[in-house]
C-alpha cells in the first residue's frame, strides 16, 4: 500500500513547506486555506531516492532512433494514478529524475 503524504506551496511566503511540518501543524484543515497548494506523494522515488510528488518537474528519457534524449515533464494527478504528459508514454519510470518543481522552478517547462 502507498504512504499517503503531502507536501504544500505556499502562496503567501512563496516557499515549500515538508510533510512534517504539514502533518505536525495543520494537517487536518490544510485543504481550508486557499493560500496552500497540497501535493500528494506518488509513492515513488526518482532514480536517485528523491521521492517524488504531484508538481514535481522530472527528466526522463525517451526513445530516439538514434538513442535517447531527456525531456522535462510534469507530474501529474490523472485518476486513477500519477503520470506524466508526454505523447502515449505516461508511465513513472525509475530512471527520472526530480529536478524541481512547477512552483520554485516554473522556468524549467517554459524552455520546452
Amino acid at each position: 500500500m502507498r504512504e499517503i503524504k503531502f507536501r504544500v506551496w505556499d502562496r503567501i511566503l512563496k516557499r515549500m513547506l515538508s510533510w512534517e511540518w504539514v502533518h505536525d501543524n495543520f494537517f487536518s484543515r490544510i485543504f481550508d486555506y486557499p493560500n496552500m497548494i497540497p501535493m500528494q506523494y506518488t509513492g515513488l522515488k526518482d532514480k536517485n531516492g528523491k521521492e517524488i510528488y504531484e508538481g514535481d518537474i522530472i527528466t526522463i528519457l525517451k526513445p530516439l532512433a538514434y538513442g535517447w534524449w531527456p525531456v522535462m515533464v510534469e507530474v501529474r494527478y490523472s485518476a486513477p494514478e500519477f503520470c506524466v504528459n508526454y505523447g502515449q508514454d505516461n508511465a513513472l519510470h525509475s530512471s527520472c529524475e526530480v529536478i524541481g518543481n512547477i512552483y520554485e522552478n516554473p522556468e524549467l517547462l517554459e524552455a520546452k
